[in-house]
């Protein structure tokens, strides 16, 4: 599993009330240097979308879709972006509430945010962070996600990995051009156990141009592993 970007950024320390200073406008322009796109697994119930991204004095809104990602936003000179909500603090003054702040580190040109729920983190931080370098996620490679309670299997074409709860993992499929056919299979199975369950499989096309993400999740209502898949357009 040496191919698994595993730099967490959890975003705990610091004072979670941040000034409002002289905040510019939200109307959005193309992002100038190292970019970032965002994206979360799912948002809580009080969170809605847009989320509201301040980086220095600067507050950017981001549209969180299911099934794809919207448009990047600029890093900023410290790399430092705040996920935030505007509030007005005990004086009275206008104020942001933050919910995680992200770092993202200066090598890292063009990076993906994944952005984790987490019920369990004290008020007022509603989300845990991931970081991911682009240049390690290239167009045709597949980004999977395991948000369930089991060890998923993933098999794509000739290439596996196994995925342990809360872990994410890439899948490279290598230098190719245009697209081709890959078979793809997922399952999972309980901790301690051998065999493993299938959750399904089928053949995909693999396009050169696009990266992949795949969240895994356990759906309660139905009482099983779910998934859904995120298209995310080449960068390079």
């Amino acid at each position: 599993m040496n191919r698994f970007i595993s730099l967490l950024l959890a975003g705990f320390l610091g004072v979670p009330l941040l000034s409002h200073g002289q905040v510019e406008s939200t109307a959005p322009r193309p992002p100038r240097g190292r970019q970032a796109w965002i994206m979360a697994t799912s948002l809580p119930p009080d969170v809605q979308s847009p989320l509201k991204i301040l980086m220095g004095k600067e507050l950017t809104e981001v549209e969180i879709m299911k099934r794809s990602l919207g448009l990047p936003v600029g890093v900023p000179e410290d790399g430092m972006m705040h996920v935030v909500k505007p509030i007005t603090d005990s004086e009275g003054k206008p104020a942001y509430e933050r919910f995680v702040t992200v770092g993202i580190p200066e090598a890292v040109k063009k990076a993906l945010v994944i952005l984790f729920p987490d019920p369990n983190l004290p008020a007022p931080l509603k989300f845990r962070a991931k970081v991911i370098d682009l240049n390690k996620f290239r167009g045709g490679d597949g980004l999977f996600i395991n948000l369930t309670g089991y060890e998923v299997g993933v098999t794509l074409g000739e290439k596996k990995a196994s995925l342990k709860p809360g872990q994410t993992g890439i899948i490279a499929t290598g230098d190719f051009e245009g697209r081709r056919n890959a078979t793809v299979s997922y399952h999972y199975r309980e901790e301690g156990k051998k065999a493993w369950n299938l959750i399904s499989s089928s053949t995909t096309m693999l396009l050169s141009d696009r990266r992949e993400i795949l969240v895994f999740s356990y759906d309660k209502q139905i009482g099983q592993i779910d998934y859904h898949g995120i298209s995310f357009a080449d960068v390079d």
